[in-house]
């Protein structure tokens, strides 16, 4: 038995749902990111949409919203073909919607028109926003900045082995006309989803612990959906490849949009094709400046070898001119000493002539025989000069000898002079 002044469920709920009825009675334009969204086999596509706090990220409103398949059918095609990316978990949209209210289901949206304009201005505004923090932080052109290698052939490649565009990377640089080699090493990592910033950075940290091995990182992938490439606007994954300490290039595939990993890399580049022509570029360039400075040294050397031959041949020319001037000089000197030698010689000679002569005088005034003709005489005893009478006895024979003749005597008496 019901209490006076009281009510059903039923009719409380009805009250509520004639209420939002009055109070919306026209759809109404609704922003809401999606949380969660599921397709049923009939092709309803029932979402739980959310509405974050913009200070804190937590959950201020929620909500569940329903898209018939009749329209579904018309408003996801429609949708993907304009932004590029499907609809999904994560996006923010403004949709059209009216307010429902079910005694039995609860509270729901249902979604009619879906405006492509507000995703992807959203998209945009979360790409800015990331690329403003970056620039804050003064971090966006470190590795830019980086000094590129000059042979760059090891390289670190980051994708996915089954991956289109790691396959055209390997076939365009292994089989590239030049013939340069490469040596490549593949650290396997998701590209693309939700997943994927983290699967490349921690590939990143791989290939940091042996960073000395390579010369510069490839991230590579090929192409896909605006939305396949939304993980690489990723603030974490740009900021990661700002500090990493080797050349970053990228080649993810997406011909008309930048994301903000190519703009922080030290090379983004469309295609991973073009990033194997980049560094085959690399190597020709270094190949071109090998030439050059080939060029400059043969050049610089002949140049040398002329100077030289050319001051050799002014050498020999002053040589031979001082040589003649040598011997000439040598010549006169020669000349000049041997008319002095011949001149010393001559006085020489005169010199020991007339010394000889006055020898020859001296010896004919001490010959014996001269001496004897002024009338001096020697006596000998026993065949020898005799000097002292203390050398005789008496009764000694004696011989004198005289200018003409010899005499023979005898001692009688000897007359010693006293001391």
């Amino acid at each position: 038995m019901m209490q006076e002044g009281s009510t059903s469920l039923s009719e409380l709920l009805d009250r509520v749902s004639r209420t939002l009825k009055e109070g919306f009675p026209e759809s109404t334009w609704i922003m809401a990111e999606i949380l969660e969204l599921h397709v049923n086999q009939r092709g309803h596509c029932y979402l739980e949409l959310i509405e974050k706090d913009p200070d804190d990220s937590g959950i201020r409103a929620r909500a569940r919203a329903t898209i018939w398949a009749s329209r579904f059918n018309m408003l996801r095609p429609f949708f993907e073909a304009t932004t590029g990316m499907k609809l999904k978990s994560g996006i923010k949209l403004l949709f059209k919607g009216s307010v429902e209210f079910h005694p039995q289901y609860g509270f729901s949206i249902n979604l009619t028109d879906i405006d492509p304009a507000y995703t992807l201005g959203d998209l945009a505004r979360k790409k800015q926003e990331v690329i403003r923090k970056l620039r804050e932080e003064g971090v966006m052109e470190m590795n830019r900045e980086m000094p590129f290698p000059t042979v760059p052939q090891r390289i670190a490649v980051i994708s996915s082995e089954s991956a289109a565009g790691f396959g055209d990377f390997m076939d365009s640089i292994t089989g590239n006309s030049q013939g340069y080699r490469f040596h490549t090493h593949l650290f396997n990592a998701v590209m693309q989803g939700d997943q994927a910033p983290a699967s490349i950075m921690q590939a990143l940290d791989r290939i940091y612990e042996e960073e000395d091995q390579y010369d510069c990182v490839v991230i590579i992938r090929g192409g896909g959906s605006r939305a396949d490439m939304e993980c690489f606007n990723d603030y974490e994954l740009a900021f990661y490849v700002t500090q990493f300490p080797l050349p970053v290039i990228t080649g993810i595939g997406h011909e008309r949009d930048e994301s903000v990993a190519d703009m922080v890399a030290a090379r983004g580049l469309k295609t991973p094709t073009a990033v194997a022509e980049f560094l085959i570029d690399q190597m020709l360039a270094f190949e071109f400046r090998l030439s050059a400075f080939r060029d400059q040294i043969t050049a610089s050397v002949n140049r040398t070898v002329q100077q030289r031959k050319m001051l050799l041949e002014r050498y020999t020319g002053d040589l031979a001119h001082l040589t003649r001037g040598f011997l000439q000089k040598e010549a006169g000197f020669l000349q000049h000493s041997s008319m002095m030698i011949q001149r010393g010689i001559s006085t020489l000679f005169v010199r020991k002539r007339d010394h000889l002569a006055l020898l020859e005088t001296r010896n004919g005034l001490v010959n014996p025989e001269n001496i004897f003709r002024r009338g001096y005489s020697m006596t000998l005893h026993k065949g020898k000069t005799l000097k002292d009478v203390q050398e005789i006895s008496p009764g000694d024979l004696l011989e004198t000898r005289l200018y003409q003749g010899t005499v023979f005597s005898k001692t009688e008496k000897i007359d010693r002079k006293d001391g």
